[in-house]
């Protein structure tokens, strides 16, 4: 008897506190997050992308902001020509999830800044949920590049600009050390040795995937 009673009050509860919606969870964020943009215009936004319609509204700066996509819990918003914003739910229950922002600035050279907030918008402090790689962690040697090349390419960089990623499909956050103000050529090398680092979502905090 008190078996069927446990299941019942779990159904109840299941159905009493539903998981959140990246909709909803954008629709109702604090206006200061994307200050650019209104309560008004994130709605017309979700209205407009949920009737297959471009989800494109003028903004505070007299701009365009486009939302590129909203899945259940992944967004893709161009809030101005040079900055992107991804946003990913990410679950630490059965029905709350922390909210992770990568906001993205094109410059030169595209840099990223992430941060991961309570369901109250509260910041959670970046040690709470990740250990952010090391600049060696870029890096590798191949069969045509050595140790010395290497080490020659990390010294050219005196400005270190990160782009990172969240994904629609999974809980990872993609981190990519991109070539600075170098010539070209010098560029090609370090792409040739410069490698993404993943991060998996464990239910906690980030973990670099080997």
């Amino acid at each position: 008897m008190k078996h069927w009673i446990f299941l019942l009050m779990a159904a109840w509860w299941a159905q009493a506190v539903p998981a959140q919606k990246m909709r909803d969870v954008f629709a109702a964020l604090p206006d200061s997050l994307l200050g650019i943009m209104t309560k008004n215009n994130r709605l017309d936004c979700i209205d407009f992308i949920e009737n297959d319609m471009e989800a494109k509204v003028r903004n505070r700066f007299d701009g365009f902001t486009v939302l590129k996509a909203l899945t259940l819990d992944y967004l893709d918003l161009q809030l101005t020509k040079n900055c992107r914003v991804e946003m990913k739910l990410l679950p630490v229950g059965d029905s709350v999830s922390y909210v992770c922002v990568a906001r993205t600035y094109s410059g030169p050279v595209a840099e990223s800044v992430v941060e991961l907030y309570t369901p109250e918008w509260e910041r959670v402090p970046e040690a709470e949920w990740i250990s952010r790689p090391e600049y060696d962690d870029f890096w590798q040697t191949n069969d045509s590049v050595d140790a010395t090349e290497v080490e020659r390419l990390q010294h050219l960089q005196d400005m270190r600009f990160v782009r990172a990623g969240l994904q629609p499909d999974d809980m990872r956050l993609t981190f990519t050390l991109l070539p600075g103000e170098v010539d070209k050529e010098e560029a090609e090398r370090m792409e040739k040795v410069l490698r993404p680092l993943a991060y998996e979502w464990n239910g906690r905090r980030f973990v670099r995937v080997k």
